[in-house]
């Protein structure tokens, strides 16, 4: 075979090679971005959408309420929503956190609808007292001063827990869409998987050369 021949021969086995690797790259880095985005638009956003029908939109509500009725109102909701949605589920054994040692009493849904109870009957006993300064004052500013006082004192306690929802949110995750509470967990290795897989290509591509460009003689 002349020599000619050989060297132009190795040279396009040299091309093909190299081009190989560009692809393989190629293909890594746009798995690299459509993963992530496939797995926000089809397991956690229509996670976070269902959540949000169902208990978020009514603890964002009664946060935003500005009367005891309205605010217990949206608190019955999610109550019963927690007690529709874990129908059957042992509350003192269904928790917000998959790990052992968070697994206690105050991530518990025994203990949510412990809190739940507890902040109706706040609720009930503010109106109370509603009526008895109303009937007792004659002042309408400061009745209305003391009536502002209190929904924001009772705001801060519905937040002070870490949210109204604060078990619910983890343990509805955690049982319904186990795949969204998890994500970060099984997306972040299979990125850094793909990550390594494009570095090593390109470093074994440079290695072995693929990527040197025959010089042409003149």
């Amino acid at each position: 075979m002349p020599k000619s021949r050989f060297i132009n021969m190795f040279r396009r086995e040299e091309s093909v090679g190299a081009l190989r690797i560009v692809w393989l790259a190629a293909v890594l880095v746009i798995l690299l971005f459509i993963i992530p985005v496939v797995a926000v638009f089809t397991v956690l956003l229509p996670a976070t959408a269902r959540y949000n029908r169902l208990f978020a939109s009514h603890v964002t509500m009664a946060y935003d309420q500005a009367t005891f009725e309205g605010i217990k109102d949206q608190i019955t909701t999610v109550w019963e929503q927690m007690n529709t949605t874990f129908n059957g589920y042992d509350y003192t054994a269904t928790f917000s956190s998959p790990w052992y040692w968070e697994q206690n009493y105050e991530n518990s849904l025994a203990a949510q609808q412990d809190y739940f109870r507890q902040i109706t009957r706040r609720i009930d006993q503010y109106q109370v007292a509603y009526q008895q300064i109303t009937l007792n004052n004659t002042n309408p500013i400061l009745v209305e001063d003391w009536y502002d006082k209190s929904i924001n004192n009772l705001r801060s306690e519905m937040q002070r827990e870490g949210g109204l929802d604060w078990a619910i949110k983890g343990a509805w995750y955690l049982t319904y869409a186990p795949a969204a509470y998890w994500l970060p967990a099984w997306l972040i290795p299979i990125e850094m998987a793909i990550l390594i897989a494009m570095i090593a290509s390109v470093i074994v591509a440079a290695r072995r050369g693929e990527f040197n460009i025959p010089r042409r003689r003149y």
